[in-house]
């Protein structure tokens, strides 16, 4: 392989799969518009083995992204629209494995916990664990990219519900056949669905469940300012009595933080708290083996209140560290809002955000 080559496929492999931090922007700008000046052969199906052998370069980062990061679950397989819909939980995956088939797709072996949300149900937290194997492909559109992972075949999957939260005690010892079901289903969507990562010549990446057009993208509320790196900008619902932990987000330079815009419509108010790594993780485990919603178990960094249709706007950590964005629909904060609690009126709280990594001295 000559040196120009080996350049190139260095460049490709900050593009192709989600890194963390800001990297060598200016090198995969230049690696990205290279990729966009080849247009057409680029994108050509008879070209596919070409793109695999570029993917080949970063997918040994695939195990390690889908560590760091907690999958968001959405209601709908792929033909309901769920790219599109708000999240309602999240996996948390805790091991992972990977290894390529005889004909290059990629394999991989995960498991982990999570949690999501069901109408009359409420909570259900699981933990669950399979073998997918990945038809993996990339297009450019313009100078971004989009990396598709199509689901072929999923092998040893298993699903085993922990919790179960009723608001109706009595029958909810009646609901582990409904549990184990609506969990096997909730599986098989997200697994058959495979994701699609999108990319821009800026660093700025997008995760979602199921293929997304080529040149299109599911709308958000809140549009990139150009003065970061947005870290993450998408929809989740909390319905009451429930809470949501987004992250984790990395500070690596202590010249920088977060930027974070946040607004919700449903519920009257929504509990926002900002935690450290360690008291996430200790509190994400509480929420997974425990029915009842629980307080932070140490004071939080900082916390607001976000009301209906106001935007708010506020820092996350301010030195090196990782820091998570845990929105809270329940009574248990210390001096924030309490949801209504009327048995048969939900208000859920649908909260978009966009969170932005950049210098501190940027407005």
């Amino acid at each position: 392989m000559t040196a120009a080559r080996r350049a190139f496929f260095s460049v490709l492999l900050l593009s192709t799969i989600p890194v963390s931090g800001i990297g060598c922007a200016a090198c995969e700008k230049a690696g990205m518009v290279g990729l966009s000046l080849m247009g057409g052969t680029i994108n050509d199906p008879k070209n596919k083995s070409l793109r695999r052998g570029m993917m080949s370069f970063a997918l040994d980062r695939a195990c390690k992204e889908m560590l760091d990061k907690p999958a968001a679950l959405r209601e709908g397989g792929e033909l309901s629209g769920s790219a599109t819909n708000p999240t309602n939980g999240r996996f948390f995956p805790k091991t992972c494995t990977q290894s390529e088939a005889p004909n290059g797709d990629l394999i991989m072996s995960f498991s982990g916990a999570g949690y999501t949300y069901a109408t009359a149900v409420h909570k259900v937290t699981f933990e669950a664990s399979a073998q997918v194997q990945f038809d993996q492909d990339f297009l450019m559109h313009e100078d971004t990219m989009y990396a598709y992972f199509r689901t072929k075949e999923i092998t040893k999957s298993s699903f085993h519900v922990k919790v179960i939260e009723s608001t109706l005690p009595s029958i909810a010892n009646q609901l582990t056949g409904f549990g184990d079901k609506y969990g096997r289903q909730l599986l098989s969507e997200r697994l058959r669905d495979g994701f699609t990562v999108r990319r821009k010549a800026d660093s700025e990446t997008d995760f979602r469940a199921g293929i997304v057009q080529l040149g299109s993208w599911p709308a958000t509320s809140f549009q990139s300012t150009g003065q970061g790196l947005v870290v993450s900008n998408d929809r989740t619902e909390v319905h009451e009595q429930q809470r949501d932990f987004i992250g984790p987000f990395k500070i690596d330079d202590s010249d920088q933080t977060l930027f974070v815009s946040l607004k919700i419509d449903g519920a009257p108010a929504l509990n926002v708290l900002v935690v450290d790594d360690a008291t996430a993780k200790t509190w994400q485990e509480k929420y997974l083996t425990v029915g009842d919603a629980t307080p932070p178990p140490n004071k939080p960094l900082s916390q607001t209140i976000a009301k209906q249709g106001q935007e708010i706007r506020f820092t996350a950590g301010d030195s090196k560290g990782v820091y998570w964005i845990v929105l809270d629909n329940t009574g248990t904060i210390a001096g924030g809002i309490k949801p209504p609690g009327n048995l048969l009126d939900d208000r859920a709280a649908v909260a978009s955000y966009v969170v932005v990594l950049a210098d501190k001295k940027t407005k």
